[in-house]
């Protein structure tokens, strides 16, 4: 009897650990409005990288059923893969739930319908370089909806790009490196722009000698263009350039000690050119009512202007530009997502619980990333601690103020 017990509750244990969560889904061709049969379907984990764990094919219901590698850790994330007409579509799938609606599209390398909602040139400059993060919105209205895989820009002459990453409507940030064209100056990022708002974030930077004329080019004709300079930094239109300074950049009004120059409606081909002088770095949008020492040495993500002591300043600032990213991820994840989903009017304080949540989530999002980069060899040991350490400082803040 003693034995057959012991076997028995050997037998549940081994049938525990062997146990695996199993996740079902629906993947709709939003195109023709049917089921996608066929399209392959990856389960990939985000605890440890993004590791595939199973893959499987949809029916011709368009429906799935994937199981995970059995792990009994809480803190296990997952996220689901589908590939249909050559593009990758990916979505999170949120702790405790266990099925996901997924919406895929064919796809064309040119798309009708896209339209360039803004394009905006964040800029500090200090010691021998310009750095700057270059932030794109653009709406995927064709019909019928179709989504382009690339989107194609270019940077001025002199740019040498340090990352990039895209987010479709308060979706998970991807990165994706832009790759160099055959034409001069122009880039394409392999990200899909599927119907509805993507933004893309370019960060590169320019050597800098104390003044320079940068000639912007445009892809394509832009709703609005932004030149946001940091305090200190001269600005001049050039070669008939029609700039408009404004007090705030509407992007994200929470920016402030920074000069703003605006092209309403710009064209292709249209005179964009402007000259910078002298130097200046972006101020903390995020700090308290602090000394100006503790603010420099506390800056969630650093900023982008705190130097230390490296003798390459981009590379000794290369963790900051992360987390000026992150901050402009979840203003952009914001954006998108309520561009794309009118509401009625929140409650008092709602829209800055929303804002808030956002920013938790995409600052989560970094976070998982950087791992991803220490793991793969992508990030120096110093940078990782630095970078985190800045990251999990603004997301306690984050955290904070949601419960507040």
């Amino acid at each position: 009897m003693k034995q057959f017990i012991l076997l028995f509750f050997l037998s549940s244990l081994l049938a525990g650990a062997g146990s695996a969560q199993t996740f079902t889904g629906t993947v709709t061709n939003g195109t023709t409005k049917t089921p996608a049969a066929g399209d392959e379907v990856t389960l990939i984990k985000l605890l440890q990288g993004m590791e595939e764990v199973a893959s499987t094919k949809t029916n011709g219901r368009g429906e799935f059923k994937v199981s995970g590698d059995g792990s009994s850790d809480p803190k296990a994330r997952y996220m689901i893969r589908v590939r249909h007409a050559e593009v990758n579509y990916h979505e999170p799938l949120p702790p405790g739930r266990d099925t996901i609606q997924i919406t895929v599209y064919d796809s064309a390398p040119k798309v009708a319908g896209l339209r360039l909602l803004e394009q905006s040139e964040v800029i500090q400059a200090q010691g021998n370089e310009l750095q700057v993060i270059e932030l794109f919105r653009v709406n995927n209205s064709s019909a019928p909806p179709l989504t382009q895989p690339t989107f194609e820009f270019y940077l001025p002459e002199g740019a040498s790009v340090r990352m990039g990453q895209g987010i479709f409507e308060g979706r998970m940030p991807v990165t994706s490196t832009p790759v160099p064209g055959k034409e001069s100056n122009k880039y394409t990022l392999l990200f899909p722009l599927r119907p509805g708002n993507t933004q893309f974030e370019v960060v590169y930077t320019i050597p800098y000698q104390g003044t320079i004329t940068i000639h912007p080019r445009l892809a394509m004709d832009a709703d609005h263009y932004y030149v946001v300079t940091a305090k200190g930094i001269s600005f001049s239109a050039q070669g008939g350039a029609a700039f408009q300074s404004m007090d705030q950049w509407p992007t994200d009004t929470s920016v402030t000690g920074v000069d703003v120059h605006t092209i309403e409606g710009a064209r292709l081909g249209q005179a964009l050119s402007y000259q910078l002088s002298g130097a200046g770095v972006l101020p903390d949008t995020t700090a308290q009512s602090q000394s100006p020492r503790a603010q420099e040495d506390n800056r969630p993500g650093g900023g982008l202007g705190v130097p230390n002591e490296r003798p390459d300043p981009l590379h000794s600032q290369q963790w900051l530009f992360l987390g000026v990213l992150t901050l402009f991820l979840a203003a952009g994840a914001t954006y998108v997502y309520t561009s794309n989903h009118p509401a009625a009017a929140p409650a008092p304080g709602r829209k800055s619980l929303d804002r808030t949540g956002l920013l938790l989530e995409a600052m989560k999002e970094e976070i998982f990333q950087l791992e991803t980069d220490r793991l793969e060899g992508k990030i120096s040991g110093k940078d990782y601690d630095s970078a985190k350490a800045a990251l999990d400082k603004t997301l306690q803040r984050a955290v904070q103020r949601q419960k507040a």
